[in-house]
Formats: C-alpha cells, sequence, structure tokens
C-alpha cells in the first residue's frame, strides 16, 4: 500500500493531535493494567528497599546502643550519621541502572511496529494523524507510563524514610528521582526509535537488545578501543586524553545517568565523573584534571543532562525519518 497522503499539520493541529494519541497511549496503558503493574512493582519495590536501608541504620542505632567502649560507640554512631537517604541512593544505583532501561525498552519496543504489523496504524493514520504525531505522542505516552511509576515509587520511598527514622535529604533525593525517570525516558526514545525504523518486531527487539547490551555491558570494551585509536593517532597530551576518555564513556546513556546520581552525594563534579575508575586509575585522573585545568564544561552536570536529552530527540529523529518513508 502507498504512503498515507495526510498532508503536514500545522503547529496548532500537531500539537492538538500529539496530545491525542498520547492521551489515548497513556489510557490505554492503564486499561492493560500495564500502568497499574509496572505502579505496584515500582512501589513495593522501592518501599522494601527503604525498609531493608532502615533497618540497616536501626543496626547502626542498636551498635551504638549497645557498645562496650567509648571508641567503639562513636564509630558506631558515624556509622550511623553515614546512613542517610544518599547512602541509600548510591546503593539503589546499581539496580536502577539495569532496571529503568530495561523497563522503557519493554513498555515501547512494540509501539510503532507492533501496531504496523497488526493493521492498527493505517487506521491511527487515518483518523487523521500525521506520521510524525503519532511518532511524538507515541513518544510522550510511554514515557508517562514509565515516569509515573518511577516517580511513585520514588515518593513512597520518602514518605517511609521520616517513619523509619531515616534522614532525608530531599534535594537529593528529588533529583535522583528526576534523574531516573529521564534515564528511563531515554530508553524509550530509544525503543521507540528502534520501533519506528524496523519493519518487523523481531528486528526492533534485536537491534534494542543489542543496544541494551552495549550500553550495560559492553561499552566499556567499545570505548577503550575508540580510545585506543585516537591516543595511537593524535599528540594529545595527558590532561585532554583523560577528557576525551571521560567523554568517551560519559555519552553512554546509561553511565551518564551513573555519574549524574553520583553528584547527588558529598563528593564533588570531578569525584562523580572518575567514580567509574577504581584504585590508582582514578585517583591519577582526578588529580591530573584538577592540578590542570579542572572539570570541562562539557563533562559537568548540565552537559550530563544534555547528553541524555540528545539520546531522546536523536533516536526519535532517526525513527521518525525512517518510518516517515517507510511504506505501510
Amino acid at each position: 500500500m502507498s504512503r498515507d497522503s495526510t498532508p503536514g499539520p500545522g503547529l496548532d493541529p500537531l500539537i492538538h493531535s500529539v496530545g491525542v494519541v498520547a492521551e489515548k497511549d497513556f489510557r490505554d496503558a492503564i486499561k492493560s493494567r500495564a500502568l497499574l503493574i509496572l505502579g505496584a512493582v515500582f512501589v513495593v519495590f522501592f518501599a522494601a528497599a527503604a525498609f531493608f536501608f532502615a533497618d540497616q541504620v536501626q543496626q547502626a542505632l542498636d551498635s551504638a546502643a549497645n557498645a562496650s567502649n567509648a571508641s567503639q560507640a562513636q564509630q558506631a554512631q558515624q556509622v550511623r550519621e553515614s546512613l542517610d537517604s544518599n547512602a541509600f541512593l548510591d546503593t539503589l544505583t546499581q539496580v536502577t541502572r539495569l532496571l529503568i532501561p530495561l523497563t522503557g525498552i519493554v513498555v515501547s519496543y512494540a509501539a510503532l511496529v507492533g501496531e504496523r504489523e497488526s493493521g492498527t496504524m493505517k487506521l491511527l493514520l487515518a483518523l487523521p494523524h500525521s506520521r510524525l504525531s503519532v511518532v511524538l505522542g507515541k513518544l510522550l505516552g510511554r514515557s508517562a507510563v514509565v515516569a509515573v511509576p518511577v516517580l511513585l515509587g520514588f515518593l513512597v520511598a520518602a514518605l517511609v524514610f521520616p517513619i523509619l527514622g531515616v534522614t532525608l535529604k530531599p534535594v537529593g533525593f528529588l533529583a535522583f528521582a528526576l534523574a531516573t525517570a529521564l534515564v528511563g525516558v531515554v530508553f524509550v526514545a530509544v525503543s521507540l526509535g528502534a520501533s519506528a525504523a524496523a519493519s518487523t518486531g523481531r528486528r526492533a527487539v534485536v537491534g534494542i537488545v543489542g543496544l541494551y547490551v552495549l550500553f550495560t555491558l559492553l561499552w566499556g570494551q567499545f570505548s577503550n578501543a575508540i580510545f585506543q585509536r585516537i591516543s595511537e593517532n593524535t599528540d594529545l597530551g595527558n590532561e585532554a586524553l583523560i577528557q576525551v576518555f571521560l567523554v568517551l564513556r560519559h555519552v553512554n546513556p546509561v553511565r551518564a545517568y551513573e555519574s549524574l546520581v553520583a553528584s547527588v552525594g558529598p563528593g564533588s563534579e570531578l569525584q562523580a565523573r572518575t567514580s567509574v575508575f577504581s584504585g590508582l586509575q582514578g585517583q591519577f585522573f582526578a588529580q591530573t584534571l584538577e592540578q590542570g585545568s579542572g572539570l570541562p564544561v562539557y563533562l559537568t552536570d548540565p552537559a550530563l543532562v544534555v547528553y541524555l536529552l540528545l539520546w531522546i530527540v536523536v533516536p526519535v529523529a532517526l525513527g521518525y525519518w525512517a518510518f516517515e518513508r517507510a511504506d505501510l
């Protein structure tokens, strides 16, 4: 069948059409109970994690109360004071860095290609909606399906902490919650871009699973190979090479998220950027940058937010480009 000939909408009709598609997508998630299930999963997960963390705090308090001498009591009290919500978030990152991107993928991989294969895409475009409004509407709808349960889970954890006697750092906690929702939207966008570009569901799954494995498991080897080529073919000094290395690591959205939320703690932005490297290597990188020009602007927290936003815009734009030219 030839491509739909619906003329490109103006700005106001486009906004209206995007809103209609997004609302329908969100309502469909509620009707299918996908949103309710995700909400329940994240509420239970974050609440259970908060209760477990609070139990660790209580054990530290008990140790302080039962200490046999002043030194042990002081040590136990120091441990207790360090166990605030920021410490909880630092532990939680190891789970959210894998769970949230995977959730975004599962929610969005079939958003467009699934409707193409079932034939409902032709009906949707005949309402009429343009292909652009369908892509943008799906992006907003699926993003809400991921972001709302994530933020709800964090809200429950924030309410649990004061009840259980854990010190809540509201600014850091809010920043972590927003960053986590943002990385979820990033993988909604990446998955949606693959869904828009793929002609079959199988191709969409293979593409997005490959990207997930690359971002979560193989990016270190991938970036190391690129860095090796750069270092061998340029005359850059140590500081410049370290900056290049850090940029290569942080264009990965998962690493950008990890590094961004690491800034929530007491450490500096520089410490957060080099936290991916352990031991002497991390210390060398940090000292070299500190003794040089410091952390460049393209490795600051705002820059990482820009990188994450680009991971929303670029995959969706590329997916739309392919989707606009596809014969449905």
